[in-house]
């Protein structure tokens, strides 16, 4: 178990560093122009990705565990089927994504190659883990980064930048496919009535796949209305604050990791004061984790600005001011969050994530009509998830605090 647990951790870690490389490198190496186009077909790969783990990710981890070989093996086809329906529907909606820039063919192309190999990808990267298999996991996204980088090289010599990195991205997607074959128990010949035997797990992915949508709505949705109502290049502007602090907002995901089952646990035992001495450490960690990336940001500002960004972004120190404050509050309401999630108050947070789906974008929207720069579309979504932290604190601890939390050790609302 815990080295299962350690090569996950190293994964994640692999995973999220080259992202954020290779976000760097496109924005020292190209324009905010051709940034930002990258940037919204990406944002559009994200709400997909969020769809598959929904619909087709959350029935493989308890449909397959503790099941009887024959039964765990139908399962798995069926869910094959079902994952090749989504890539067949995310494909053409990726060419629309790419129409609505006003890609040309070669980006549209690149941008179909990456939504379908992305599907498929993280469908077997998952059913690996699902298995017990998370060395291969690991071999499988390291075969995928290498081939991409070595394929970005190339491409990058004759491609745009966009195309160049999505036709890397799809080529290491395939090539870690073709090196690492992974039994899926495909069956395509029965693809209808694997679909009608789906229709028994849509009664519950379907509420999953509502809290998805609306998680991306509220972190993603200033991506599409910054390009529609600004351009591109506001938005490579706008995102390239955001890649600045992309290792802050990991911070919050990774102490909800450690900090979810504990609370669950405190609880079960009524430890109210062991509960909130652990919330008040989350809030700590995450506030002294962003005072110290503040500050590391202040100091390496001017080697920043030269190196990564290269005087071609604008007002940057502004920018990264506006999504240090949104990684700041998003990190505190995760940690609020994790203690809803702890308490099974999962109604509440559905509740609470449409009226934020529903904010956010229209907050958005209206700071953009008001003729205000692009940042302050990071202000936007910092306000609405202050919001949510001060809707959590008051559902969860009043009743946490109370003297009948011992007799009702669930409690609030479910």
């Amino acid at each position: 178990m815990k080295r299962a647990v350690f090569l996950s951790l190293v994964d994640q870690a692999l995973n999220s560093a080259f992202n954020l490389l290779l976000n760097l490198a496109f924005i020292a190496f190209a324009t905010p122009d051709e940034f930002g186009r990258f940037a919204f077909l990406l944002a559009g790969s994200f709400f997909a990705a969020s769809a598959q783990n929904a619909l087709v990710v959350m029935p493989l981890n308890y449909l397959l565990p503790g099941r009887e070989p024959q039964e765990a093996d139908a399962a798995l086809s069926m869910l094959t089927s079902a994952n090749l329906a989504l890539v067949l529907l995310v494909m053409p909606a990726s060419f629309g994504l790419a129409a609505v820039i006003g890609a040309d063919m070669s980006l549209s192309l690149a941008a179909i190659a990456y939504f379908g190999t992305l599907m498929v990808r993280e469908y077997v990267r998952n059913l690996m883990v699902v298995k017990g298999s998370v060395h291969l996991t690991l071999l499988y996204d390291a075969i995928a980064i290498v081939a991409t980088v070595v394929f970005a090289v190339a491409f990058w010599q004759v491609l745009p930048p966009a195309t160049a990195t999505l036709a890397a991205l799809s080529a290491g997607n395939c090539m870690s496919f073709i090196c690492c074959r992974f039994d899926l128990k495909a069956d395509f010949g029965r693809f209808s009535s694997h679909l009608s035997a789906y229709r028994g797990v849509w009664k519950d992915t379907r509420w999953a796949l509502q809290g998805a949508l609306q998680n991306e709505v509220m972190a993603r949705s200033h991506v599409f209305l910054v390009e529609r109502m600004r351009d591109a290049a506001a938005l490579g502007m706008l995102n390239a604050g955001r890649v600045g602090v992309s290792p802050l907002l990991l911070v919050g995901t990774a102490w909800c990791r450690v900090a979810r089952p504990r609370l669950v646990e405190k609880l079960a035992r009524g430890e109210v004061a062991s509960v909130l001495q652990l919330l008040r450490s989350g809030m700590v960690v995450i506030a002294g984790a962003a005072a110290l990336y503040g500050l590391f940001l202040w100091v390496a500002w001017p080697y920043i600005d030269a190196y990564a960004f290269r005087d071609r972004y604008g007002d940057m120190a502004g920018n990264l001011v506006c999504w240090w404050l949104y990684a700041l509050v998003v990190g505190q309401t995760s940690v609020m969050a994790a203690l809803m999630e702890a308490r099974r108050q999962f109604r509440a947070l559905a509740i609470v994530g449409l009226g934020g789906a529903i904010i956010a974008p229209l907050l958005v929207f209206a700071l953009l009509a008001a003729g205000l720069d692009a940042s302050t579309a990071a202000l936007g979504l910092a306000g609405v998830a202050l919001m949510e932290f001060l809707v959590f604190g008051a559902l969860t601890m009043r009743d946490l605090r109370s003297p009948a939390f011992g007799a009702n050790r669930q409690g609030g609302v479910q």
